[in-house]
């Protein structure tokens, strides 16, 4: 059986075929890519600032797509004898048909989760706690960082009748990006790993920050809202989450319904607890992860959990062991050098963070900083640098 048939996709996408077709035929997969090896594929045609794929319809039928996805004012970019489907917007239909498919699993447990800083080492420790409770190959979570407008529904076009839990990450750096992101993947969790000062060129301030972020609280079928207990626009926050049944918050404060008790760390990992503030329920948790940020996210997950019926006793038999993708504190010893790659996009706050967990263990004399620039912070950029300049002299 395909994925979808014809009829189904004009139904889902809208449009019109440029060419009689046979409604009941079907494609097996759908693909964004014409250097990917695609067999009876429907290629959606994305265009970006950099790349057109209505420039490249000729190699994804020759590489095996049985179906073009097109905008309709680049008809003529059709290649003769190809069927194609003319829609208002690809990009639109790429997510309607995620969100579609994604409703085939009515059975699946879905966090969705956003944040400025912490979503990819979220999403990691809740997966594993995921894994641990249904075992491997039966949890989805984003590849990579792959959350932006189309990764999202890529990763959602992944989902099989295996999977139990899904995490889906969801980055944005402009307004109304989150809310069509989380209608399609239509979780019963939504979580909020930080507001920070990220992409403040075009969300101006911290405010701005946190009312795009909270759009993951908007669906219908978001039942748990999860979120800092101490954040910046956390009035924004708790507004948005009002309305939804189940709220967790996480954070230092003993008023968290998840307290995270950082009791240090040094190169090789760190320890913590986290407390169950309602039931006193309290684990000890010793993981090869460092710094207090970790922590925070690690009591993120754990609010996510709690939230599917995960008891907490499971979520710290999870996450003793877990390992982070890329190049986030990668440790290199040459001769007498400790290389640490912290090689990932930034901003103040996760500056600051990477700075603070140096100051646990690190000797300033012995210390040499190379620190990149920080993109998209709008008028507050010389303001953000410095903060990390005096962060830095007043902590190591």
């Amino acid at each position: 059986m395909g994925l979808f048939t014809f009829q189904e996709i004009q139904a889902v996408c809208g449009g019109e075929f440029n060419r009689s077709a046979e409604l009941t035929a079907e494609v097996d997969e759908v693909v964004t890519d014409t250097r990917t090896p695609m067999k009876n594929a429907l290629f959606i045609a994305l265009a970006g600032e950099r790349f057109d794929a209505h420039n490249y319809l000729a190699d994804a039928v020759r590489n095996g797509a049985a179906l073009l996805c097109v905008d309709r004012n680049k008809a003529e970019k059709v290649p003769p004898g190809a069927t194609a489907i003319l829609v208002e917007s690809p990009l639109a239909a790429y997510q309607a048909l995620a969100g579609y498919y994604r409703r085939r699993f009515p059975e699946l447990k879905l966090a969705a989760l956003t944040g400025s800083c912490g979503k990819t080492s979220t999403k990691e420790i809740l997966r594993a706690i995921f894994e641990h409770a249904a075992g491997t190959g039966h949890v989805l979570a984003t590849e990579g960082n792959t959350n932006n407008q189309i990764g999202v529904p890529r990763n959602l076009l992944r989902l099989t009748g295996e999977h139990r839990y899904a995490v889906i990450e969801m980055g944005t750096n402009h307004h109304g990006e989150i809310e069509p992101l989380a209608e399609i993947a239509a979780p019963q969790t939504s979580l909020i790993v930080s507001i920070g000062s990220c992409h403040l060129e075009f969300f101006v301030d911290l405010n701005g920050v946190a009312s795009e972020k909270s759009h993951i609280f908007a669906p219908e079928s978001v039942q748990d809202a999860v979120f800092p207990q101490e954040c910046g626009g956390n009035d924004i926050l708790r507004k948005a989450a009002s309305r939804i049944p189940g709220q967790y918050t996480f954070g230092e404060s003993p008023e968290s319904t998840v307290q995270v008790i950082y009791h240090g760390g040094n190169l090789e990992g760190s320890s913590f607890e986290l407390i169950e503030t309602a039931s006193r329920k309290r684990i000890e948790v010793q993981w090869n992860l460092t710094g207090r940020h970790q922590a925070l996210n690690a009591g993120c997950a754990a609010a996510a959990a709690l939230s599917f019926g995960i008891p907490l006793e499971m979520i710290g038999e999870a996450i003793g062991n877990i390992k982070l993708p890329g190049f986030r504190m990668r440790k290199t010893r040459h001769r007498f050098v400790l290389w640490l790659n912290d090689a990932y996009n930034a901003n103040p706050d996760s500056m600051c963070a990477a700075l603070n967990w140096l100051s646990e263990f690190a000797d300033p004399a012995h210390l040499l900083l190379v620190l990149g620039d920080m993109g998209e912070l709008g008028k507050e950029s010389l303001k953000g640098h410095m903060r990390v300049i005096a962060f830095a002299f007043e902590n190591l």
